[in-house]
């Protein structure tokens, strides 16, 4: 536990999923942790998969059973006053931010001409924009001390067109050339912002399923295991199937790292060989 010692870590959407593992992983290698989540419900019924209050909590537990300290801040990445508000709460607790990880997101399918307004504008202001508040508040911070490590959580959409999600195409698209543009500007303080492409990620037998489950399998009703041996087939690896969100999560540990000082302006696609088998 050494790899990552008395640095201070900011994770949002960090209650669950490959957030969690997030936490859970910079915890592992020595980091303190501010875990924000939005905790609460969408206004929309099409996002409905979301983590709560006592979720949050118990991730907070959990960081803490690894010797770690940690803190739980609801926040809604949409809006300004909470990214401010999550940037203070963490600064007042710990007294700096060495790394954030700005991986709050959501997803759902649709076609483009069928989208609704609604749902656009959702995910893009989650996907799209939270990742721009929630540099916003922090980025001062690092330049006075000219030291940070920013990750972007964007995805293999992010590389490449994809059927079915010309929103999260587009929003995670977004998220990668934002991120190339902060690099730029933040080359001269020393400070690293570099973006995780990663390919589907999971948790065999998962149980959670959505209409994207028909479309990957090709039929209705999938079980959890014929959905994750159909999106192993996107990539080169195909008998992983669907990445586990922790072993995403040592990217993520490695991008905050020293190791990876080198390294900005970067979209790291940590996917199986998902870009590489279609010519990427």
């Amino acid at each position: 536990m050494s790899e990552l010692k008395d640095r201070i870590a900011l994770v949002t959407g960090g209650a669950r999923g490959f957030g969690r593992a997030v936490a859970l992983a910079l915890a592992h290698e020595g980091a303190d942790v501010a875990i924000a989540d939005l905790a609460g419900s969408l206004p929309s019924e099409r996002f409905p998969s979301m983590a709560d209050a006592d979720r949050l909590a118990r991730t907070v537990q959990e960081v803490e059973a690894l010797g770690r300290r940690a803190i739980g801040i609801q926040a809604d990445v949409t809006q300004s006053a909470d990214c401010r508000r999550m940037a203070d709460e963490t600064l007042a607790a710990f007294g700096k931010i060495d790394i954030l990880v700005a991986n709050a997101g959501i997803s759902s399918p649709g076609l483009a001409w069928e989208l609704t307004e609604e749902e656009w504008d959702l995910l893009l202001a989650v996907n799209l924009k939270g990742v721009w508040l929630t540099t916003k508040y922090v980025v001062p911070h690092m330049i006075e001390r000219r030291f940070g490590k920013i990750v972007m959580v964007a995805s293999r959409s992010g590389l490449r067109g994809e059927p079915n999600c010309a929103h999260y195409v587009a929003a995670k698209h977004g998220v990668v050339g934002y991120m190339r543009a902060l690099a730029i500007e933040l080359g001269p303080y020393e400070i690293n912002v570099n973006a995780l492409c990663p390919s589907g990620m999971g948790k065999l037998g998962e149980t959670d399923r959505t209409p994207f489950w028909d479309d990957v399998a090709g039929h209705p009703s999938p079980t959890p295991e014929e959905f994750d041996r159909a999106y192993g087939k996107t990539n080169l690896f195909e008998r992983l199937g669907r990445h586990e969100y922790s072993e995403v999560a040592e990217a993520v540990v490695w991008l905050a790292s020293d190791g990876a000082r080198l390294l900005t302006g970067c979209a790291l696609p940590f996917d199986g060989g998902y870009i590489a088998k279609r010519g990427g």
